[in-house]
């Protein structure tokens, strides 16, 4: 049996979906009867807050090396503009708690990476009722901040699926994210989010 933990935040969650599967449910529906999958998915969390965290509760869920797998999506969190314009998380930290989280869970199992994905524009600014606090979030930033992942990823030998620029070009997730809050898609998004990473090879490697 393998052992498969997605760490994240909303977007790993499922927030928005009616029927509470997100992508990594979608994803389980199609793995071999074998997989066991753990949504470690909180939402709200910066990559920093991830990191905290994730290695330790990767680590009591995956028995061994070889019998396990890890999924992280970093999500925007960190990629909201306050009110003076400025990150909630100054530019040059996500990118280094990334690279420690990774090098923490590379121990524990086989890793691969997902960017993060588009927000739908029109409805920014968003409010954070957990933040307590109003968001702006924007395509380019979120654009830039994948292909800064991406760097850490390649550095670290880690398999990393570039999801912003496919997903801002599907109907089905950017009708997704109309439809709700801007931030999160519905079923809909979230199975066009399913299809893009069960045809993706480091997945299927993962769960083989």
């Amino acid at each position: 049996m393998k052992r498969i933990c997605f760490v994240g935040a909303s977007t790993v969650e499922g927030m928005g979906d009616e029927k509470g599967l997100g992508w990594p449910g979608r994803l389980h529906a199609r793995a071999p009867a074998d997989v066991v999958i753990y949504n470690l998915g909180v939402r709200g969390q910066t990559v920093e807050e991830l990191q905290d965290r994730a290695a330790k509760e990767c680590r009591a869920r995956i028995l061994g090396f070889d019998l396990g797998g890890i999924v992280f999506c970093s999500g925007v969190n960190d990629l909201g503009r306050i009110e003076n314009g400025q990150f909630r998380t100054p530019a040059h930290r996500p990118a280094k708690a990334l690279r420690k989280m990774i090098g923490e869970l590379k121990d524990i199992a086989p890793v691969i990476g997902i960017g993060p994905f588009p927000v739908y524009e029109p409805k920014m600014p968003f409010f954070s009722a957990s933040a307590g606090m109003t968001f702006n979030f924007q395509n380019a930033d979120i654009a830039n901040a994948s292909n800064a992942y991406e760097a850490v990823c390649e550095e670290l030998d880690i398999p990393y699926l570039q999801a912003h620029p496919v997903l801002m070009k599907n109907d089905a997730y950017i009708n997704g994210l109309a439809g709700n809050d801007g931030l999160h898609p519905d079923g809909t998004g979230y199975q066009a989010v399913a299809e893009l990473i069960g045809g993706w090879a480091p997945w299927q490697e993962l769960i083989s």
